[in-house]
């Protein structure tokens, strides 16, 4: 059993030959065009990605020191609370201050006990502390 194979036979038939050539040089000329623009694609691709990642770059550089500049100024923030807090703290001990020396009773207990000042004809004894 031999198989043969036929060549079949194309049922077109070029009208000019000539024509014939121009088609196959155009076809040559079409495929050069699609490989130049090809590669012209390829490279605007590359060159929209690589500015897209600068501008990107820079985007998250600008982030990055608006975040830090934002931690410093909180900390900054936080000691300045701070501070005010312990300023109003020794405000308000100095105007409890004030307000105890002007009572004349608060003086005199506070002359005796610190200064040991005493009345006119006043006996001070002082005994000793117990130490149980």
């Amino acid at each position: 059993m031999a198989v043969y194979r036929q060549k079949k036979q194309s049922n077109i038939t070029p009208l000019n030959p000539a024509i014939a050539r121009e088609i196959q040089n155009s076809e040559l000329a079409n495929a050069q065009a699609a490989k130049h623009y090809r590669r012209a694609h390829a490279r605007r691709e590359k060159n929209i990605l690589l500015i897209g990642a600068l501008v990107a770059t820079v985007f998250a550089v600008q982030l990055l020191i608006g975040q830090v500049k934002l931690h410093a100024a909180n900390q900054q923030l936080t000691k300045t609370q701070d501070r005010l807090e312990h300023v109003q703290k020794t405000n308000t001990q100095l105007a409890t201050n004030v307000k105890r020396l002007k009572n004349p009773t608060y003086l005199q207990q506070l002359l005796r006990d610190k200064y040991g000042y005493s009345k006119p004809g006043e006996i001070i004894y002082n005994l000793p502390a117990d130490n149980n």
